[in-house]
C-alpha cells in the first residue's frame, strides 16, 4: 500500500508541476461495472463458496495532460459501484460435521468516490482513430455500504430437520474508509470534431477488507476487484 501511495503521490505532483505548460484534454465518462470480491481459498472441508459478481454504474470526468504526442497523464474523479454476491454452503462448525448443510446467500453492496491516476500510452495512431494502453493506481473513498445475509440452518429432529433461518444486516461502517488499487486498460478512440471513447479496464484493489459473514463466524478478507466498460466524449 506504501508503494501504490507514493506513486500516486508522485503522479499527481508531477501532473501539477508541469500543469501550465502542457496541453489540457477533459470531458466526462460513463460506463458499466461487474464487480466481484477475490481473497484466500475457502477450507472446502469447512464449507464451500460460490461468488457472483454485482452489476452496477460508474460515471465521472476525466483531465488529461498531453506530454507528448503519445503519451498522456491522466485524472479521473467518479462515482463507482462494487461488490458482490456469495453462497456460502457451511459443511462443518467448530470441527463438527453439520448432517444437513447450512447455507448462507450474501451481498455485498460498496459504493466508492474514486480517483483514478493513470498513464495512457498510445500504441497505435491514425487520422480517424487511436488505440491507448493504460495503467496507474486509483485511491477510493467509500460513500455508501451495505451487507445482508439472508440463511438456514438444519438441526436433526427424528428423521427430518428444523429449517432455523438467519437473517443479519449492517451499513459495512467498520469496513476500510480508503481503498487503493491497480488500474488496467485498453482504450479506442475515435477522432472527429469532437472525440469519443470506449474503454475496457480491469481495476485490482490492493487492500483487504473485513468482510461479515455471519454472527458465528470470523469476517472474511477480500479485495475488490471490477471490470468496467467505459465510454466518454472529450469537449
Amino acid at each position: 500500500m506504501r508503494v501504490l501511495t507514493l506513486l500516486s503521490v508522485a503522479l499527481f505532483w508531477s501532473g501539477l508541476a508541469c500543469a501550465e505548460s502542457l496541453p489540457l484534454e477533459y470531458g466526462v465518462k460513463a460506463g458499466f461495472n461487474l464487480a466481484q470480491h477475490y481473497g484466500t481459498k475457502a477450507d472446502e472441508t469447512e464449507y464451500k463458496v460460490e461468488t457472483a459478481m454485482r452489476p452496477g454504474i460508474m460515471a465521472g470526468a476525466f483531465l488529461n495532460y498531453k506530454i507528448l504526442d503519445q503519451l498522456r497523464l491522466g485524472y479521473e474523479l467518479f462515482y463507482t459501484m462494487k461488490g458482490s454476491r456469495e453462497k456460502v454452503t457451511i459443511l462443518s462448525v467448530e470441527g463438527e460435521t453439520l448432517a444437513q448443510p447450512a447455507v448462507m446467500n450474501l451481498r455485498y453492496d460498496l459504493d466508492y468516490l474514486e480517483m483514478p491516476i493513470a498513464l495512457r500510452v498510445r500504441a497505435y495512431s491514425s487520422p480517424k482513430f487511436s488505440v491507448e494502453a493504460v495503467t496507474g493506481t486509483a485511491f477510493s473513498l467509500k460513500i455508501h455500504g451495505r451487507h445482508e445475509l439472508d440463511g438456514t440452518f438444519y438441526l436433526p429432529n427424528g428423521d427430518g430437520f428444523d429449517v432455523i433461518p438467519v437473517s443479519e444486516e449492517s451499513d459495512l461502517s467498520y469496513v476500510n474508509m480508503f481503498d487503493y488499487s491497480l488500474v488496467y486498460g485498453l482504450a479506442l478512440q475515435c477522432h472527429g470534431k469532437m472525440e469519443f471513447s470506449s474503454e475496457f479496464r480491469f481495476t485490482l484493489g490492493w487492500d483487504y477488507l473485513s468482510l461479515p459473514t455471519y454472527s458465528l463466524a470470523e469476517p472474511a478478507e477480500l479485495r475488490n476487484q471490477t471490470y468496467s466498460l467505459i465510454l466518454s466524449a472529450q469537449f
